[in-house]
């Protein structure tokens, strides 16, 4: 039998999805599991999206569509740009693709070359540095220290752009991190990507899931660099329509087309009943995210103060997105057991071995000694996640 792709090799599988389905499996086969791994809203999908999904099956509304996109959702899509975004595109400059995962890599492949380097700030999501690698370009971190709220200066992206920078990787707010960057703070960086002439594509995922009146605010509107940023959202985390897989890029018209051209080649169109059901999402009123972004900014405010009473635990409270993103430092070191506690992984293995409960380590998000915890889950399921990390954290603050 002939050898596996080389470029697959060397790529991660995904720990988010690893520790996820290991932590099912467990639940499978009967073993009281609490997991705050997934990063999936518990809500819902609101109920006139779904209807607008059962009208579109019962309209037989279940073939192939344009490789763009319906022009209703295309639509709801420059509208939502311009109105929340102030983001102006002709409808011929977006794309609707399988996932906002899947229109990051429609960009990347869009405008990378073998050899290029793209610079991503760490703490990172896990999928960014694996996705350049598939492309045959090069990550390059920059480090977000928790001291600076895990946001990097303009200073610091200047200091590692050269000659062979094509893109920067924007995320506000941040998966892992929460971290929130400020209009002024999104300026200055803009300073720099004019200056050099790299791309951005800025992650807005989470934009909606926002706390404690800070604003989120579109790179790709400040208009000297308006054609360098490749601006990527979706409808997945804000209308929790994770399984939908509907994400939407939009930029300059000559991105957009390789983008289309890469998509078309791969898997054409997105599920056309679930663009029908984006559209609805995307023209509605906000009452049902709202709702949703109430009971996060609850969940979040309960598990910072339980974690505040952990001795050993250090944490910046989040102020986007629904990840909490620790630093158990004070830990490693410690043996339990026999074993050492070596690094996150095995922080990671002995909270799911000796309490039940699933984390996933900060490692493959570039910080070693962190762990992710997602309370996109019930308020019960967090009570007793909190209950069995304060358990696990005594064992090892009492351990030799």
């Amino acid at each position: 039998m002939k050898s596996l792709s080389l470029k697959v090799q060397q790529i991660e599988e995904s720990q988010t999805l690893a520790f996820t389905q290991l932590a099912r499996k467990m639940q499978s086969e009967g073993i009281d599991v609490v997991s705050l791994t997934a990063g999936e809203p518990d809500f819902p999908t609101p109920p006139h999206v779904k209807m607008a999904a059962i009208q579109a099956i019962d309209e037989n509304f279940t073939h192939y569509t344009a490789n763009q996109g319906i022009p209703a959702l295309i639509k709801a899509i420059a509208e939502k740009f311009i109105s929340e975004n102030n983001l102006q595109f002709d409808t011929s400059q977006i794309l609707v693709s399988c996932g906002a995962k899947h229109s990051i890599f429609n960009a990347l492949q869009a405008v990378c070359n073998k050899g290029d380097e793209v610079v991503i700030q760490s703490p990172y999501w896990v999928s960014y540095p694996e996705m350049v690698k598939l492309v045959d370009a090069k990550p390059v971190f920059v480090n977000a220290t928790a001291e600076n709220n895990f946001k990097i200066s303009a200073t610091q992206l200047r200091r590692v752009i050269n000659e062979k920078t094509k893109v920067f990787i924007f995320n506000s707010p941040s998966n892992p991190t929460g971290a929130v960057y400020t209009q002024g703070e999104i300026e200055e960086l803009a300073d720099v990507i004019r200056d050099t002439g790299i791309y951005v594509i800025s992650d807005e995922i989470y934009e909606k899931v926002i706390y404690d009146g800070v604003k989120h605010f579109s790179m790709g509107s400040i208009k000297p660099i308006r054609d360098q940023v490749i601006t990527v959202n979706g409808v997945s985390k804000a209308f929790a329509m994770t399984g939908w897989r509907i994400g939407y890029l939009g930029g300059a018209k000559p991105v957009v087309d390789a983008a289309a051209k890469v998509q078309s080649q791969v898997t054409s169109n997105a599920t056309s009943i679930a663009q029908r059901a984006a559209a609805a999402a995307l023209s509605a009123p906000t009452k049902d995210v709202d709702e949703m972004v109430t009971e996060f900014k609850r969940r979040r405010d309960f598990a910072v103060e339980q974690i505040s009473k952990i001795p050993g635990i250090e944490l910046k409270e989040p102020k986007g997105a629904f990840y909490l993103f620790p630093s158990l430092q004070s830990f490693v070191g410690k043996r339990w057991n026999g074993k050492m506690i070596r690094d996150d992984m095995d922080i990671a293995q002995f909270l799911l071995s000796e309490e039940h409960l699933a984390v996933v380590p900060g490692s493959p998000f570039g910080a070693k000694n962190h762990i992710r915890l997602s309370y996109a889950c019930s308020m019960k399921t967090l009570q007793q996640a909190m209950e069995r990390l304060k358990n696990a954290c005594k064992k090892l603050h009492e351990a030799y």
